[in-house]
């Protein structure tokens, strides 16, 4: 379960890292970690990863536990399939399109640990208050809770889910998970573990 969400975490970190390292990373490497991120946390097995964490760690701080325990699964389901393949997009300013990134394909190659200090940036970045507070708002407003049966509802539990809900994904991010979605995304970019 960790191993899928640290996966994530580290797909965000090397994100940043790309961002913080532009001239050490090519658009075809950005390209490739933040397309199978934004793949990777929208799967059915990231996803049911991140509710069991949330479960584990949001709905026990709920004012309605059973509530939380009860709704949270379906709810963060659908906030995963609109919030991941949209801050992991590679065309976005905030990943892959920003200036600077963009050199010369396959100057060099990426190091494991290149890859995971972006990752770790991704996931730094997310967690910022700007960052929190863009998607409090983008999932506020038409395109998810606007769509929703009482849409103020979904924003005001939108509003007190995600400032809890990130960091708690982002804990368990660590460098195995790291390492696989690495190579995942650029086969044979870290050493296998043993």
């Amino acid at each position: 379960q960790f191993l899928v969400i640290m996966k994530f975490l580290l797909a965000l970190s090397a994100i940043l890292a790309i961002n913080t390292a532009t001239a050490e990373w090519t658009c075809d490497d950005c390209n490739a970690v933040v397309s199978t991120l934004g793949a990777y946390l929208s799967s059915e097995e990231s996803i049911a990863n991140q509710v069991d964490i949330l479960l584990a760690e949001v709905c026990p701080a709920a004012e309605d536990v059973d509530y939380c325990v009860a709704n949270l699964p379906a709810f963060w389901t659908k906030i995963a399939m609109v919030l991941w393949p949209g801050y992991y997009a590679p065309e976005a300013t905030w990943m892959c399109a920003q200036e600077g990134l963009c050199g010369a394909p396959a100057t060099r190659t990426i190091t494991c640990d290149e890859c995971n200090e972006g990752l770790m940036a991704t996931i730094e970045q997310m967690l910022s208050e700007e960052f929190v507070a863009g998607i409090i708002d983008a999932l506020s407003g038409d395109g998810f809770c606007g769509m929703e049966e009482d849409p103020e509802s979904c924003a005001n539990v939108i509003a007190e889910l995600i400032p809890v809900a990130l960091p708690a994904i982002a804990g368990g991010f660590n460098a195995e998970g790291g390492n696989a979605i690495c190579n995942m995304a650029i086969p044979d970019t870290c050493p296998a573990l043993y």
